[in-house]
């Protein structure tokens, strides 16, 4: 059976719905995914091995993933010797590359190469998934290994998405992205299930999974590099220590979006992984830009969602 083959068995029973009159996407376990995923998708659920010292990022698109994922790398690599801006592997490699996202590139040679040969001798691997908690691996569930989640404001998430799927599809028009993201309709959604079963997790397994806002990490970013630190096992010295103070502050400045962003290979370079710019991942980062793109009704009916979804859950996901 070739692979074409192979996808359109594995598609073919599943509810399917067309996201933003632009690509497929097929309904499994109570989330939405696009259908040319599925393959990939499927294999990291089935043949993925995790270790106890691994580290899964988790993320619903566009709320912070690429930030996290250059947190993470530098807490990681801090003690590594170096010295200069040029050792920094990030100057030449795209994070999506250094961190790869295991459902949709699984099965992709160089991600392959990375989860079933590595045997680094500095820790477990640093790798990336959209799923919800509940369909990862039951492996990766009950192997130990840390997970770190980040989320982000549904508005500036729902903003976020629209400018990135828009420099891929053609441009689709907000109303009828607001009526996708509310109704749930849309890759890796809904968003408010999506955030509700890694926010439960970490209430029930605060030593394995860690949960952060993209809010509090611009709103107090020294204190939440701190956490993210010693949740990861790389604790910096004690606070009030003049020494700890430069490296947060060096890790902070190694991870920023605006220094990332001004790299040349962040800038006109398209990563043979991902297959579009990686300028793509790197716009404004900014909390409460939402405010520039959305109407006060599109605003109200995203602000009703998420009071309604998250009744009864002490969990905010307010802006500033």
């Amino acid at each position: 059976m070739d692979s074409d083959e192979g996808m359109n068995k594995l598609v073919a029973p599943l509810p399917k719905e067309v996201f933003w009159n632009a690509h497929e996407i097929c309904h499994v376990e109570g989330f939405w995914f696009f259908a040319h995923l599925m393959e990939s998708i499927a294999a990291f659920r089935s043949d993925f091995e995790p270790r106890s010292d691994d580290i899964l990022l988790t993320s619903f698109p566009k709320t912070g993933t690429t930030w996290l994922m250059a947190l993470c790398h530098n807490i990681l690599h801090r003690h590594d010797d170096r010295e200069e801006e040029e050792d920094d592997v990030l100057t030449t490699v795209n994070l999506h590359e250094v961190v790869p996202t295991l459902d949709v590139f699984f099965l992709h040679d160089q991600v392959q190469d990375l989860v079933l040969n590595s045997n680094r001798s500095t820790g477990g691997r640093l790798l990336h998934t959209h799923l919800p908690y509940t369909c990862l691996p039951e492996a990766v569930r009950n192997s130990g290994c840390k997970i770190v989640h980040v989320t982000r404001n549904p508005k500036d998430t729902m903003v976020s998405m629209w400018h990135f799927y828009n420099k891929i599809f053609d441009v689709f028009p907000m109303e009828g992205a607001v009526e996708s993201f509310c109704n749930g309709v849309l890759p890796w959604g809904p968003f408010h299930e999506h955030v509700i079963g890694y926010w439960e997790e970490s209430k029930r397994r605060p030593d394995e999974v860690l949960f952060l806002t993209y809010e509090d990490l611009c709103r107090d970013p020294k204190k939440e590099v701190r956490k993210l630190a010693s949740f990861l096992g790389k604790p910096f010295s004690p606070a009030g220590n003049g020494c700890e103070d430069e490296e947060v502050e060096k890790v902070l400045w190694l991870s920023s979006l605006g220094r990332l962003k001004e790299l040349e290979v962040n800038k006109n370079v398209v990563s043979e992984l991902t297959q579009i710019p990686n300028s793509s991942f790197f716009r404004k980062g900014t909390v409460g830009d939402w405010k520039n793109y959305l109407t006060p009704q599109m605003a109200e009916r995203i602000d009703q969602l998420t009071q309604l979804k998250l009744q009864g859950i002490e969990l905010s996901l307010d802006d500033f």
